[in-house]
Parts: structure tokens; C-alpha cells; sequence
């Protein structure tokens, strides 16, 4: 069994299809990242619209911090989710890409993942353009939190919770594989993730449903689709691929180191 997958991922890796769909989902991260960056120069001409949301249930300062305060008194739980919290985004897509992708060579999920992403980022991108709302956390300035040091870390990505919508529609996508036991742990730790962005202060509940709600928008909207790779591309050698894959990977990784690392001026 173990030798049949080491084998099926050395066939995925020296798949045309394959590796120029891995490179599609690396352009759409660098994407994300570069909008990211930018978001500074938008964020002036984006309505700030938390005031409005303080006045529904469930925004007030006793229940964002009743929560941290609960998750916190019990350090398992406040650990698991913690992790849940910071692996929720970039790992889930990793591992949610890496299993259709590369493990199960599912090119249909595939191309629904990579279109759903796709969507995700832009509807998402023209949201924040237009109005933000800042987190919990940063609202009531709570303390062990130490927010726009980075140009990772934008307070305004909230409503729709990237976290949520992406966790939702990983869900979407892995279900058919729902009897597989990996599956039923990547369904888990998606399924985790709503409660980690409540509980640890970093969403409002309404970011967390409407994230969910844009997944299942996204999800019926890419249902069936396909990516159409063009013939030239699948005649190009697979070795002049692979080493694109392979720098992808490092800029990838470099530019999100910088993100993290480097402080805003």
C-alpha cells in the first residue's frame, strides 16, 4: 500500500496536467500576497463599516473577550486552537492541494479548487476595496495581540472571513472523499476553524457566516468546471517544468517570508 502511493506520487510528479495545475495555485497565492502588500494604498478609498457592525448581537466587548477568556482557561483547547488558527489558511490550502492534486491526481477537483480559490481571492479583494471592518481584537486594542506590524497581518481582511471561506469550501471539495481517513482529518481541521477564529478574538461570528456563505456561492459556481491547459504547455519538456515548479516554490516561500518578516514603514 505504502509502496502504490510512493508510486502514484512520483507519476503525479512527472505529470504535465499535474504540475502545470500546481503552478496555476502557486500564481493564485502569489496573487493573494501581492494584493496583500498592496491593500495599503487601496485601504484610504475603503469605507470603514465596524461602527455599524458594533451594533448587532454578539460584537460587544464582554463576548469577544468572555470567549478568549474561556478558550484560554483551558490550555488544550487554547493550544489546539492556536494551531488550528495559524495552519486554518496557507496549510489547509497545502494540504487540501496537495491530497486532490498530488495524492488522488483528481484534476476535475483540482481545477474546481484552483477556480473556487480564484474567485474566492477576487470577490473577497473587491469586498475589502470597498468596505472593511476591523477585527475584534484590534477594536478592543486586546492585549497578547500585536496587529499591521507586517504586511501579512491586515485588519481589515474580516468580513468575509478568508479563514472561514476557505476552510468551508476545502470541505466542499474534499467531500467526495469524505470515507478516507486523511480526508476525515482534513475535514476536521477545516471544520475547526470557525471556532478558532471566534473563540481566539480574531473574527467577528457574522465574518465566520458569511464566509461560509461565499464557500457555498463559490462552490456551486465552479462545480463542473474545468481549466483548459493549452497544448503547447503539455509539450514542454517535464524537466523544464519540474525546475519551474521548484523556484516557484522557493519565491513562494521567500515572499512569504518577507511578508511576515519585514515591518511596515
Amino acid at each position: 500500500m505504502r509502496r502504490r502511493s510512493v508510486m502514484n506520487l512520483m507519476e503525479s510528479l512527472n505529470d504535465h496536467d499535474v504540475l502545470i495545475r500546481l503552478n496555476t495555485f502557486l500564481l493564485l497565492y502569489f496573487g493573494w500576497i501581492g494584493f496583500t502588500v498592496l491593500y495599503d494604498n487601496i485601504k484610504p478609498y475603503s469605507r470603514d463599516i465596524t461602527p455599524l457592525l458594533l451594533k448587532l448581537p454578539f460584537t460587544s466587548y464582554q463576548f469577544v473577550t468572555g470567549a478568549l477568556d474561556f478558550v484560554r482557561s483551558f490550555l488544550p483547547l487554547y493550544l489546539l486552537m492556536k494551531a488550528v488558527y495559524y495552519v486554518g489558511f496557507s496549510g489547509s490550502i497545502a494540504l487540501t492541494v496537495f491530497f486532490v492534486l498530488i495524492y488522488k491526481r483528481d484534476l476535475q477537483k483540482a481545477d474546481e479548487l484552483a477556480l473556487g480559490y480564484l474567485l474566492t481571492y477576487s470577490i473577497s479583494g473587491v469586498i475589502y476595496s470597498i468596505a472593511h471592518v476591523y477585527a475584534p481584537h484590534y477594536v478592543y486594542n486586546l492585549p497578547g495581540f500585536y496587529p499591521d506590524r507586517t504586511y501579512l497581518t491586515q485588519q481589515e481582511f474580516v468580513l468575509p472571513s478568508l479563514h472561514n471561506t476557505i476552510a468551508a469550501f476545502n470541505i466542499i471539495i474534499l467531500w467526495k472523499y469524505r470515507k478516507n481517513f486523511i480526508t476525515k482529518l482534513l475535514i476536521l481541521l477545516n471544520s475547526l476553524v470557525p471556532f478558532a477564529t471566534l473563540l481566539l478574538g480574531h473574527h467577528w461570528i457574522y465574518d465566520a457566516l458569511a464566509g461560509i456563505f461565499l464557500a457555498i456561492l463559490v462552490g456551486k459556481l465552479v462545480r463542473g468546471r474545468e481549466i483548459k491547459v493549452l497544448s503547447s504547455l503539455r509539450s514542454v519538456k517535464i524537466s523544464i517544468i519540474r525546475h519551474i515548479t521548484l523556484f516557484s516554490f522557493l519565491a513562494g516561500g521567500f515572499i512569504l517570508l518577507l511578508a511576515i518578516t519585514m515591518p511596515k514603514p
